[in-house]
């Protein structure tokens, strides 16, 4: 493959390799990282490969090195340090640490497993809830995962407001007695 040819499809695609990556791994760096050897392994394969399956072959393993990623914790060894102390006061260099929400320091590989988890409860609880309510489903999904707004989400479902409120609110109870305790335990 010419280096003239590689850069016109590194240019068709890479947003959306990255945007696929992203969504695994939910920092801008890293799939950035993870991006780039995609697309060094797409330059090592692309002269054994048909030109229509170079789309397909660029998200599949975009997708596939970012779970890669999270499962090795590579990140363990990217991230950089940030100085901490010992239980004795003394600087403790060289351990890969990243702040929580709260401000707390937790290792990387600590924080990725966390990931993982959150991700896997949430597809647990979305599983769930398709298999208690159809209609509690589609709420979720239209006005939590896309964004839609209550007056769309009532139209499409043929509901009034009131309506779509009420059952709003069983999906949150639901979902309090079901899934607090196992998210606040991540």
């Amino acid at each position: 493959m010419t280096e003239e040819k590689f850069h016109e499809i590194y240019h068709q695609y890479y947003q959306l390799v990255k945007k696929v990556v992203y969504n695994v791994l939910r920092d801008e760096g890293f799939s950035e990282d993870v991006c780039q050897e995609v697309f060094l392994a797409f330059l090592d394969k692309a002269d054994t490969m048909e030109a229509k399956y170079y789309k397909q072959w660029l998200l599949v393993n975009g997708k596939r090195k970012a779970i890669d990623f999270c499962r090795k914790s590579y990140q363990v060894h990217e991230t950089t340090a940030v100085p901490s102390q010992d239980e004795n006061g003394l600087r403790i260099e060289n351990v890969p640490w990243i702040s929580d929400r709260n401000g707390m320091y937790k290792s990387a590989e600590d924080e990725v497993t966390r990931r993982m988890a959150l991700n896997e409860l949430t597809g647990r609880l979305f599983e769930d809830l398709a298999k208690k309510n159809s209609t509690w489903y589609e709420i979720v999904m239209r006005m939590n995962v896309e964004g839609e707004s209550a007056e769309e989400t009532a139209r499409s479902l043929g509901i009034s407001i009131e309506s779509l409120r009420a059952k709003r609110h069983r999906i949150k109870v639901w979902i309090n007695k079901y899934y607090r305790e196992q998210f606040e335990n991540l």
